[in-house]
């Protein structure tokens, strides 16, 4: 069912108006200056090419986005049709593919999340799609602190050495106040030489120099209007343009050392039946979650008078814990024990939640057995709280 929906959706995007680089051109504050300068980087292209082979071949190409509400599509009308990862999709398409009916395209944009819930959910929503080409954006998403260095870069090795060796390009998108976090992430970039595309650079020098305003590419703090985001779809055309006439300069390797850390490159996800490290649901049955990607999760019911942990034993140094989180008072707060000791609170309710998944990092300690166990804080255990994903790895 999953292949159909995405077999119709890439039909849908082959029947749209032509949104070729010269109409996106009409934006006349979006120039060609600007479409030079976001070409941070090309990289080695050798992974690019391979997947440009197989469109051009008449195979069928993966291709998938995975970032924040940018990537999602917010302010697009519409939002699905015309966001940039769409609109980019269909002009790989039009480009390279003779029959565009054959572009598999995948949207994981899940708004307001950073790297570290996309590590955490790469298996599922990345790597499940055999992508043959990976974008990633999260630069206004992420922090530049050292465990949002960790995520973004375990992030990217984890999809470099995959099995299918897809193409990695990283978009650094930014804010009204100029915030983004590029800089490290360019670096990251650098060290696995990789394509970069910086709507940053594209557009922020354009504001310092008054050639342009903010709200020609946005209507609120940083997402693009329905114009930015065929800008940006304008840069990622580009890219492939360049790209595709540069010949990779050497045979393409994973470098073996981190740039900066990469302590979840090899998390584990724990299934929600029959895996050996889930002990006991206790008083989290596994039910309906409906929470973007997630259909299903671990969840404490409301009205309960139990108080039974949700119990893992797991092997390793770091744990990710993704929960949902609403503005519903009914909703409580859960708590995280390490080995019989309290390690964090995770709210469940939020006055400023709309029913995201939100994501929290427990380190575990010592390379070794651990037992983690997730139970209602005290004083909310009437309420409901709904555990989406946990995953586990080791050094």
């Amino acid at each position: 069912m999953k292949k159909f929906l995405v077999r119709i959706l890439a039909l849908a995007l082959a029947v749209l108006p032509l949104v070729s680089s010269a109409a996106m051109a009409d934006a006349s504050v979006f120039t060609d200056e600007m479409v030079e300068r976001s070409l941070f980087s090309v990289g080695n292209t050798q992974r690019l090419h391979k997947a440009i082979d197989k469109a051009r071949n008449g195979e069928a190409v993966s291709m998938v986005y995975l970032g924040g509400s940018i990537t999602e599509g917010a302010s697009a009308q519409p939002q699905k049709t015309h966001c940039y990862a769409a609109l980019s999709a269909r002009l790989f398409a039009e480009k390279y593919m003779p029959d565009p009916a054959l572009l598999e395209y995948h949207n994981a944009g899940i708004s307001g999340t950073p790297s570290l819930l996309g590590v955490t959910r790469c298996q599922q929503d990345v790597l499940s799609h055999n992508p043959d080409i990976v974008f990633i954006e999260y630069a206004v998403n992420d922090g530049t602190d050292d465990r949002s260095r960790m995520a973004y870069e375990s992030l990217v090795r984890m999809i470099l050495n995959s099995e299918t060796q897809p193409a990695v390009i990283l978009i650094f998108t930014l804010t009204d106040t100029g915030y983004s976090a590029h800089v490290h992430m360019k670096q990251i970039g650098k060290h696995y030489d990789l394509g970069m595309i910086s709507v940053y650079d594209a557009v922020h020098i354009q504001i310092l120099q008054n050639k342009m305003q903010w709200s020609d590419y946005s209507a609120d703090f940083a997402h693009p209007t329905t114009d930015g985001h065929a800008f940006i779809a304008r840069l990622i055309g580009h890219y492939f343009d360049v790209a595709a006439e540069t010949p990779p300069a050497a045979e393409y390797t994973v470098p073996a050392q981190a740039r900066y850390a990469c302590n979840l490159e090899n998390l584990v996800n724990i299934s929600k039946n029959g895996d050996p490290a889930l002990v006991s649901m206790g008083s989290f049955p596994s039910g309906v979650a409906m929470c973007y990607s997630y259909v299903m999760g671990w969840k404490h019911g409301a009205g309960s008078n139990t108080n039974t942990p949700l119990t893992f034993n797991v092997t390793g140094t770091h744990m990710t814990v993704v929960f949902k989180q609403e503005n519903n008072t009914n909703c409580g707060d859960a708590e995280v024990w390490v080995d019989g000791e309290y390690y964090v609170r995770l709210p469940g309710y939020s006055q400023t939640a709309w029913g995201q998944p939100v994501t929290e990092m427990i380190l575990l300690g010592e390379n070794g057995p651990h037992t983690v166990e997730i139970k209602m804080a005290e004083g909310d255990v009437a309420k409901s709280f709904t555990v989406l994903d946990v995953a586990y790895c080791g050094n």
